[in-house]
């Protein structure tokens, strides 16, 4: 027979976990928002600038597939899940910002330097 400890112990565990899984999608859109605002951005440079060889912007292209990924490595915390929320927070910040403070700034958004803060202890 199953007691009230175990079923409320199963419930937990099943709304934490559908927790995790929402947070983590929510991570995942944040990364793709944040790739497409790039190559948006960049492509918006590419042609307001017609100094761009076709070889230049193939490789300006190429360089924004590699950021993608690092968002996206951002994006896989696996098991770290305290860091999803920071994560997610991050990517949309820098997302919010305009093309030529995501593309021009080294400044860190408020909410990446609380990432990195919390990731380094990871």
């Amino acid at each position: 027979m199953v007691n009230k400890k175990e079923i409320i112990l199963a419930l937990a565990l099943t709304g934490y976990s559908i927790c995790v899984l929402a947070d983590s999608e929510a991570l995942n859109n944040a990364a793709t928002n944040l790739c497409d605002k790039s190559k948006m951005c960049v492509g918006q440079e590419m042609s307001a600038n017609d100094e761009f060889p076709p070889e230049m912007k193939a490789m300006m292209l190429n360089m924004v597939e590699e950021i993608c990924g690092q968002y996206m490595s951002i994006a896989d915390l696996g098991d770290e899940h305290e860091l999803i929320e920071p994560a997610t927070e991050c990517l949309n910040s820098m997302a919010n910002q305009g093309c030529d403070a995501l593309l021009n700034s080294d400044e860190e958004t408020a909410a990446c330097k609380r990432y990195s803060e919390l990731a380094e202890n990871y």
